[in-house]
């Protein structure tokens, strides 16, 4: 007998909770459902619920919560530790970008226990384990470049290189901050495909991110084709101005002067000396 597929076996009562979900298209089970659906005393269906989570066909996401591992996984359970393909399962069409990508694609050594998740749908904010699962909606347009990515043995869905860096820039409170976000453009540059980049950046049609991407790589000396720098120009109208940071009115007197870069049309309302550096 194969022990990994008896290990994912379910008995006649189990099949009944985990197929039930799987048919009304569930992600999420509570204590208290649980205990409904199996009309099964308490402790029983405690017991259920743990051998669930031990044949892998359960993951613990809080106190008297919990995920449905999908079948289609196959065999053998993720364990409670793949929080990335747990979090993508919370929603139909999540899948994990800003800081938590970057991470995966090994462009920040920051670690955080913020995992976000980009979605169509509304959701609120759940935990799994110790790790706390954001969901953040961007405009339809911008979400693509979206590939699945093996994370221990299982495909999780999420913004590739170089949409990722675009992405921390342009949201740069879900990396970090500017500084952060920076830092990653650089590390990103020395390895991604500035070509993919350029058409993303001209696919999302977002004049203030062109502004910022350009002022950045500039900034840090990044090799941008002269090419492609050309064509980013293009964009930009001689009115186009933009700040690096978000401007707040009434926000008090910045601790430094802040200065125009009229090539590029950005305010640099951040000590340049903080960028770059992680």
């Amino acid at each position: 007998m194969n022990t990994q597929d008896n290990y994912r076996s379910l008995s006649s009562t189990e099949s009944r909770l985990v197929l039930g979900l799987t048919e009304e298209g569930r992600r999420e089970l509570t204590r208290r459902e649980a205990i409904e659906r199996l009309a099964r005393s308490t402790k029983t269906a405690d017991d259920i619920l743990k051998n669930l989570v031990r044949k892998g066909w359960l993951a613990r996401a809080g106190h008297g919560k919990y995920l449905l591992i999908p079948p289609e996984w196959g065999a053998t359970p993720t364990g409670e530790s793949n929080v990335l393909a747990l979090a993508t399962q919370l929603t139909p069409d999540g899948y994990i970008a800003f800081s938590t990508a970057a991470a995966h694609w090994g462009l920040t050594t920051q670690l955080r226990s913020v995992i976000w998740v980009v979605t169509r749908t509304h959701a609120r904010n759940r935990r799994i384990n110790d790790s706390e699962v954001r969901f953040a909606r961007l405009p339809i347009k911008a979400m693509f470049a979206i590939e699945r990515v093996d994370v221990y043995g299982y495909p999780v869905p999420m913004s590739d290189r170089e949409k990722t860096v675009l992405d921390c820039i342009a949201y740069p409170d879900r990396a970090g901050g500017i500084a952060e976000a920076s830092a990653i453009l650089a590390k990103a540059a020395r390895r991604w495909q500035w070509e993919k980049a350029i058409d993303y950046l001209e696919r999302l049609g977002n004049t203030a991110l062109i502004q910022k991407v350009g002022y950045l790589c500039t900034a840090a000396q990044l090799a941008m084709p002269d090419k492609l720098r050309s064509r980013l120009r293009k964009r930009l109208k001689p009115s186009s101005r933009t700040y690096l940071v978000p401007h707040v009115r009434g926000g008090g007197e910045p601790r430094f002067k802040s200065r125009y870069d009229r090539e590029g049309g950005v305010v640099v309302n951040i000590d340049p000396g903080l960028l770059f550096k992680l």
